[in-house]
């Protein structure tokens, strides 16, 4: 029998943030009190969120919804496992968040509202990761879209914030008509599909018959918009210009709507193979892409922006594979520490004074060498010890991109420390028992969330080719370091990868606001990293 604490906690998942949001806006005085009620009810929100996952792991899933015919929900929430783990993610990072902007806002007279957007956020986003019905995630969709605008503009004074607030704008809500149009399309054909009884979201596809692959498209293209892939993610670079808790909040829960939009509706958009062939494509070279901007980004901002659009082109390319779990860890993953590296962005600044960063060591190729084995394998070795854990879809390729990713942590590394065989050794070692932990916390969020993942749509791609993936980032790397292609290529990813800039002329604005700032691309990245000094 579901527990009744579980049904009121979910509602009170999203309740709670909404309160506050209410709260916050409401009243005109005292804004310093409204904005820890706010945070208050955010962490209220994730503690209702844990104790609704809590009731799910004792009980199993349930639905709070009102019924409508056939005893089918009109309107509610579903909670299971993979539901439910998503929503602590977003409450607990909204949570974090609110109470940042506590201390990084303090006497902004902008705060309040501020918090009141980024509470409608996260109750957004929770919505959409509960949603009974194929409406209401689309409807929360929309709303959490909005909401962001809100919170991306909420510092209209900071230069480049209205240029990148209207852009986001505009893109956002071009992913959310597509979004939309896919939703009429659907009910069309189908009504109202709830995402609870087994079955009915595919029946829903079969019904589609000839609009299948058009459906898919408009998923894929709302998708790959609000996870800003492609020309879809023009967007994000400017938000760089915003405060820290905006970016904290979009690039640790707003952009992984992507991904839990791909994996909530994953039976409609994998039955189309172009569909799954372009969100592949367009994920695959975006990933790719930023990589290699990240290495040429002047400002600690805008590395994480572009790390963020390689990470999330990666995940997108996860799901249209069938490697909805993986997906799902992923995203778990880069929500909790995308968030702190905004949070640390601070420190990463050289202050007036400070000793300069000390000169990487070179390191031995034997020692390298030995310590890139030594990681590979401990790499491998943990978790493929760990029981289930190469049973799901693209399990092997993953640990392959793990093992490869380990490598080249150790080969980094080990141009920073002293070439030793004690290092390689302590290296090696500490390895092994994180890769042991890594593999244990893989094994335990996927035997709780396998049971609630859909399967694989028969329009899915082979997990192999996210070896593609691999292949197009080790030869642009390898481009990067030839002389006659280091400075074509940087400047163009450089100048690809500025955000818009607000220019302002004889102290007026509004002429040239949103241009193009003058100069090649080294004139530019120097301007950025004069900015961000």
């Amino acid at each position: 029998m579901t527990s009744t604490y579980g049904e009121l906690c979910l509602a009170g998942a999203v309740l709670a943030p909404l309160t506050g949001a209410a709260v916050s806006a409401a009243a005109r005085r005292a804004p310093g009190r409204r904005c820890r009620a706010a945070t208050g009810f955010a962490w209220l929100s994730a503690l209702s969120a844990l104790v609704a996952a809590a009731s799910v792991a004792l009980h199993g899933p349930f639905v709070v919804a009102v019924d409508g015919a056939y005893g089918r929900p009109v309107l509610g929430l579903w909670a299971n496992q993979l539901t439910v783990t998503l929503t602590v993610l977003v409450c607990a990072v909204g949570a974090v968040v609110q109470s940042f902007a506590l201390r990084y806002l303090q006497g902004d007279r902008t705060a309040p509202r501020f918090s009141a957007a980024a509470s409608v956020v996260v109750a957004a986003m929770a919505v959409v990761c509960t949603s009974a019905t194929v409406t209401v995630l689309v409807g929360a969709w929309v709303v959490a879209g909005a909401a962001f605008v809100v919170v991306l503009g909420c510092r209209p004074d900071l230069p480049g914030v209205r240029a990148a607030t209207r852009r986001a704008l505009s893109m956002l809500a071009a992913g959310d008509l597509a979004l939309l149009a896919a939703l009429v399309l659907v009910w069309v054909r189908a009504g109202n599909v709830d995402l609870v009884s087994p079955g009915v979201l595919r029946d829903a596809a079969g019904q589609l018959g000839g609009l299948t692959t058009l459906v898919a498209l408009l998923v894929v293209v709302a998708a790959l918009t609000r996870s800003a892939q492609g020309p879809f993610g023009r967007w994000l670079p400017g938000t760089v210009s915003a405060p820290t808790p905006a970016s904290a909040l979009l690039h640790a829960g707003v952009v992984n709507g992507g991904g839990i939009l791909l994996v909530r509706l994953g039976v409609l958009t994998g039955g189309s193979t172009l569909a799954m062939v372009g969100a592949f494509v367009v994920a695959g070279l975006t990933t790719t892409a930023a990589a290699a901007l990240v290495t040429h980004k002047p400002d600690v901002k805008g590395t994480l922006v572009f790390s963020t659009m390689s990470q999330m082109g990666f995940m997108v390319a996860e799901c249209t594979v069938g490697a909805y779990l993986a997906a799902i860890l992923h995203l778990i993953g880069h929500g909790l520490y995308k968030a702190t590296l905004f949070f640390g962005s601070g420190s990463q600044v050289p202050r007036d004074g400070q000793a300069p960063a000390a000169p990487a060591t070179a390191a031995l190729p034997l020692v390298r060498a030995a310590a890139t084995v030594a990681t590979t394998a401990a790499t491998v070795g943990a978790m493929t010890a760990i029981p289930g854990m190469l049973a799901h879809r693209g399990a092997a390729v993953l640990l392959v991109f793990a093992a490869a990713t380990a490598a080249s942590a150790s080969w980094s590394w080990s141009g920073r420390h002293p070439a030793s065989v004690r290092w390689a050794a302590s290296w090696a070692a500490a390895l092994l028992v994180a890769g042991a932990l890594y593999g244990l916390v893989l094994g335990g969020l996927g035997r709780w969330i396998a049971p609630a993942i859909p399967g694989a749509g028969a329009g899915m791609l082979s997990p192999w080719w996210l070896a593609a993936v691999a292949a197009a980032g080790i030869a642009v790397a390898g481009s990067t370091r030839l002389p006659s292609a280091r400075r074509r290529l940087t400047a163009m990813l450089v100048d690809a990868g500025a955000p818009p800039v607000e220019l302002v002329t004889g102290g007026a604005r509004g002429a040239h606001r949103g241009a193009r700032a003058p100069g090649s691309a080294v004139e530019l990245a120097a301007s950025w990293k004069e900015r961000a000094a």
